[in-house]
């Protein structure tokens, strides 16, 4: 069945948003070291992506880290580590951290400023009328 376009096409309202892409991909040998997509986010602040970061190294225990990794994981979520990770968001610059995990895999968590689209149905500039 074929369908044909509205002959007056929907106006939309576009906007420029900025905001943080949250990126955490997950290297292995199993898959020939491709990255592989763990999360995906479109993050509001600087600090909300950060603390998203943080979140995440607290509880990475349970990803199998040796223990020199599980101890970067903690300086970088506890102890100011991500105090530079913050300051480059700020200036507009990426950042990211990547830890080890046993057998030769690794996760990556990179965050980047993004400016980015956003498509809506226009604003109504006058009041509905009431019956």
């Amino acid at each position: 069945m074929r369908t044909t376009p509205p002959p007056h096409p929907t106006p939309t309202q576009a906007r420029l948003e900025h905001g943080y892409r949250f990126e955490v991909l997950r290297y292995g040998p199993t898959n020939g070291f491709v990255p592989e997509p763990v999360d995906l986010r479109i993050l509001a602040t600087p600090r909300e992506a950060i603390r998203t970061v943080r979140s995440q190294l607290r509880s990475s225990h349970v990803l199998g880290l040796a223990p020199r990794e599980a101890t970067r994981a903690l300086y970088w979520s506890e102890h100011g580590g991500w105090l530079p990770a913050l300051a480059a968001l700020h200036r507009g610059e990426p950042c990211g951290l990547v830890l080890l995990l046993r057998k030769g895999r690794h996760l990556e968590w990179s965050v980047r400023p993004l400016t980015y689209l956003t498509l809506s149905p226009p604003e109504c500039t006058h009041p509905r009328r009431r019956g």
